[in-house]
């Protein structure tokens, strides 16, 4: 009985640890104090109030008004980790029909997952639409509908498409007994998946993701899934993780609901696992320990890409030397940093704008060609008054098209900055 008594305690302090740990050591991984990413970038700007005039399309973020308006009273460091924090504690009561141990494990997974470190480490908006989704799952499951929806109410305002998406499981969760409504739920849900937005290539953090799953949580769950295939218990659990999962694939915070479903059905099947019948008490010991080791050494390898991540000072320092107000051109990953600089970006990872397509592939065409023509062409339709280039750019763009006339077209570019990172002043 003490045996298990300090068990219980010592995971319940593992947890602790393992929080603080992945919600405090992204931050101090780096070497600048800069927040992560360049997203965030964009969402401070506009906390400080007016029209968006630096960002390409002149708009103004109507789908985070909420989280911009959190950052312009509560600094962006303090705000993710309290997130994390009430987010985690309204999983584990969300849990309630779990037993100890799969609720300890269920936090662990999801503590450890690269969609967790990334919500609570970069200060985009997903991170507090999630914490108001499980809000309002946390009112569904102890029947407080009004607060329920009060939370789904805020939700609009701080992410209306996630807030559409919570609406969905909300209907879901009140019509799961009506046989007719649920089935016609769950295929207009199909047909959004197959019907809108693209499929992603790439959904393992390890193999190069963004936003991913962990690839030996992947290993793990397909061998369970093998394993487990026909237990009646199970089924109706696979019916949503294969439902998630596409919805993962087709829109961007779809990773986070299917990591918070995941890391639940992991710890399931790892209890169901190690309650099995095993020859060898040491195999299973070992199988184990191989799990948790490699899925926390996953976690520590997003954590390491993430501390280590862009912005750079060197970024910030070079962009100082433009005038302000001036369009400066770069990769599309670097829009919001130029324009928290206060210059007007061409592009950025905001995509979501009318004729954003017919805008991406006018720029590639400049990335790649060396037409010297068609080159002046883009750059005075888009206003183009300075180009920026760093290691990272010329590795990606290549030595052809711009940066090949960047070096031998000295008519209409100018090198003003002849560093690390470059910055060239374009002549019309």
């Amino acid at each position: 009985m003490e045996r298990r008594k300090s068990t219980k305690l010592f995971a319940k302090i593992g947890i602790v640890v393992l929080v603080l740990l992945f919600l405090l050591l992204p931050g101090l991984l780096r070497e600048n104090n800069l927040p992560i990413g360049d997203k965030s970038y964009y969402h401070l700007r506009m906390a400080e109030g007016g029209e968006d005039s630096l960002s390409f399309s002149g708009r103004e973020n109507v789908n985070a008004r909420g989280w911009n308006f959190l950052l312009k009273w509560i600094p962006l460091n303090v705000l993710l980790f309290v997130m994390g924090i009430i987010s985690l504690v309204l999983f584990f009561l969300i849990l309630k029909p779990l037993s100890l141990t799969e609720k300890i494990l269920s936090m662990g997974f999801l503590i450890v997952s690269p969609a967790f470190i990334y919500l609570f480490n970069v200060g985009e908006r997903y991170g507090i639409g999630i914490l108001f989704s499980l809000a309002v799952f946390y009112f569904l499951v102890n029947k407080k509908n009004i607060l329920a929806g009060v939370s789904l109410v805020i939700m609009f305002s701080l992410d209306y498409t996630m807030a559409l998406f919570v609406l969905f499981l909300g209907l879901l969760w009140f019509f799961h007994k009506k046989k007719a409504v649920f089935s016609g739920l769950l295929i207009l849900f199909l047909i959004f998946i197959f019907v809108f937005g693209e499929w992603k290539s790439n959904f393992i953090s390890d193999l190069g993701a963004l936003i991913g799953i962990s690839i030996f949580g992947l290993f793990f769950i397909v061998f369970c899934l093998i394993l487990f295939w026909n237990k009646r218990k199970f089924l109706p659990l696979y019916g949503v993780l294969l439902g998630l999962f596409l919805f993962s694939l087709r829109v961007e915070f779809g990773i986070f609901y299917f990591s918070l479903f995941l890391s639940v059905l992991m710890a399931l099947f790892f209890v169901e696992l190690y309650g099995m019948k095993w020859e060898s008490k040491l195999v299973r010991d070992l199988t184990f320990l191989i799990v948790v080791c490699g899925l926390l050494f996953s976690g520590l390898s997003y954590v390491n890409r993430l501390g280590s991540g862009m912005p750079s000072d060197e970024i910030f320092d070079a962009l100082n030397e433009i005038p302000e107000g001036h369009v400066v051109f770069s990769d599309i990953g670097y829009g919001n940093w130029i324009s928290f600089n206060g210059k007007k970006n061409v592009w950025d990872s905001f995509t979501n704008v009318p004729k954003f397509e017919e805008r991406r592939k006018e720029l590639m065409e400049l990335i790649d060609s060396r037409d010297a023509f068609r080159t002046n062409e883009i750059l005075n339709k888009y206003e183009v008054d300075y180009i920026l280039v760093d290691s990272r750019i010329r590795e990606k763009w290549g030595d052809a098209g711009l940066l090949y006339l960047l070096r031998y077209n000295s008519e209409g570019f100018r090198k003003v900055k002849d560093e690390e990172i470059e910055i060239w002043r374009y002549y019309k």
